[in-house]
């Protein structure tokens, strides 16, 4: 919903000339709230004061630092933020400040400079900007953005002045990748996204996540893969999103956050004399057929895993390792048998070799024998439960009044989250119904009202608009304006357990 304003604000933004205020802060010296300066890498040394990984603070909360006021430098500003189109996932934040620098304030002492702020400012540094008006003398501004520093600032000696831009904290993810595998079994989406959220050291005043609707029967993920790829996927198989909001919360929003109240409540009307430009957008965004595909898999009974297809050769007194692969990941191993013998054919003395010992993967096994004489492992046979593809999801769905008038537009969607054909009916059908038709996305500048967020319902010639992106811009040429990116939305209240009647009017949720 929109952030609260009092009626004062609301009076200045529609005024027809505006006193707008901005406010952005730089933790130049990314110095935290918690006491000491936190560790960055090639610049603290170990052992040192620098504190590593506040928590919280490592990671987002932007209160956590202490910053530098540029508001007095500042010429210009922008800032972007949206949620994914059609399909939900992870989305980050960009922003951009243009500082007055005929001071050499923000220019490196290595460059001739004078600034105070660092001998060499340097990238990742926490940044903050809030926008409002001015009204009774007093600047009022409310949270706008929050993200990092993304490279160091740009010197325009001949301009005199100095570049900034930043992305928000989502941006942490996409350089971040698990350094070992992950694996669970039947939980809930918002359950694993916690789970990883807490393993990197966050607290729950950090992130807001939606109870998941989707329940993975089995997940894996492996070594080195990215947390902006996981939490993407995790989204997209919601058809949710997963984002920053302005003050520097993770939200996860499943597929019906919007469908209740209070997100089914309209937050403005927008009227003709604040919009600046309206455009509807090329119909390259229609959308009217949808493919979904999957491979999601389910725990299986114990059964066989692996049977040696050739000896394995043993030493006395020294160790051999085997490493097993299996087709498909494995919860448990619960038997290992081997036979060795001193001859290959499996003849001669056996019981010469012993397991000494077994390190588990998701997929594989690494198993070192030991020996007490020259010979062979001559067979192994290995139980356990593997969690398998049992069949391959693939669901099509179309619109064919739009095929007739834009021939066939295909979306494919694959991801081995989505878990069956209903919950692929249901996915399919709610992006027809939003992108089948070009009337239903619209771009519109406009008078900037600061307070609207991503996912405010809005009111503009006569319909519902739900806004999914968000692009300000703060210039003394152009004033305080957004391009907003509109989704047309008919109202639709789902049915909720302990809230709706049986035979009422509320639908039951797709």
């Amino acid at each position: 919903m929109a952030q609260e304003v009092s009626a004062a604000w609301t009076a200045e933004e529609v005024d027809s000339v505006r006193n707008i205020a901005q406010n952005l802060q730089v933790s130049w010296k990314k110095e935290s709230t918690l006491g000491g300066v936190t560790f960055t890498i090639g610049v603290s040394t170990i052992g040192g004061n620098d504190v590593i990984g506040i928590n919280p603070g490592a990671i987002g909360s932007p209160g956590n630092y202490k910053y530098f006021d540029e508001s007095a430098y500042t010429m210009g500003l922008s800032w972007e933020r949206s949620l994914n189109l059609p399909i939900g996932g992870l989305s980050v934040g960009f922003a951009e400040a243009d500082l007055d620098n005929t001071s050499k304030r923000f220019t490196p002492d290595y460059m001739g400079g004078d600034s105070e702020l660092f001998t060499a400012i340097l990238p990742r540094r926490p940044f903050i900007i809030n926008a409002g008006f001015n009204f009774d003398g007093i600047d009022q501004v409310i949270p706008q953005f929050s993200g990092i520093l993304t490279r160091t600032p740009t010197v325009d000696v001949r301009r005199g002045n100095a570049g900034l831009a930043g992305a928000d904290y989502v941006n942490f993810f996409s350089n971040r990748y698990l350094d070992q595998e992950v694996m669970f079994t039947g939980l809930f989406t918002d359950q694993v996204y916690e789970n990883l959220l807490t393993s990197m050291g966050l607290s729950t005043a950090q992130y807001d996540l939606d109870a998941g609707i989707n329940k993975i029967p089995f997940g894996l993920f492996e070594k080195g893969t990215r947390y902006s790829d996981i939490f993407s996927d995790l989204a997209v198989a919601e058809n949710g999103q997963f984002y920053q909001d302005e003050s520097g919360i993770f939200k996860f929003e499943n597929r019906q956050h919007y469908d209740s109240s209070p997100y089914t409540e309209v937050q403005r009307i927008i009227t003709t004399g604040q919009v600046l430009e309206s455009e509807l957008l090329e119909d390259d965004h229609i959308i009217n057929v949808v493919e979904i595909k999957g491979k999601p898999r389910v725990k299986s009974p114990r059964q066989p895993l692996f049977k040696l297809p050739a000896p394995v050769e043993l030493t006395s007194g020294e160790n051999t390792e085997l490493f097993v692969d299996f087709d498909d990941p494995v919860l448990e191993v619960d038997t290992i048998n081997i036979t060795t013998n001193t001859e290959e054919d499996g003849t001669g003395t056996s019981g010469i070799g012993y397991i000494k010992a077994t390190d588990y993967f998701a997929k594989a096994v690494k198993i070192i024998f030991g020996a007490t004489q020259d010979g062979y492992v001559t067979s192994i046979d290995i139980f356990g439960r593997p969690a398998k593809a049992i069949t391959d999801l693939y669901f099509r769905a179309k619109d064919d009044s739009s095929i007739t008038a834009y021939e066939e537009r295909p979306l494919t969607i694959d991801n081995d989250y989505i878990q069956d054909q209903f919950w692929a009916n249901s996915y399919a059908q709610m992006i027809l119904d939003d992108y089948s038709d070009p009337d239903k996305i619209q771009r519109l500048t406009i008078r900037a009202i600061p307070e609207l967020q991503l996912g405010d319902l809005i009111s503009w010639q006569g319909r519902y608009w739900r806004i999914y992106g968000i692009k300000a811009k703060l210039d003394p040429s152009y004033g305080f304006t957004q391009e907003l990116l509109l989704v047309q939305r008919t109202i639709v209240s789902y049915f909720r357990i302990g809230i709706s009647t049986i035979g009422g009017d509320d639908k039951i949720a797709p």
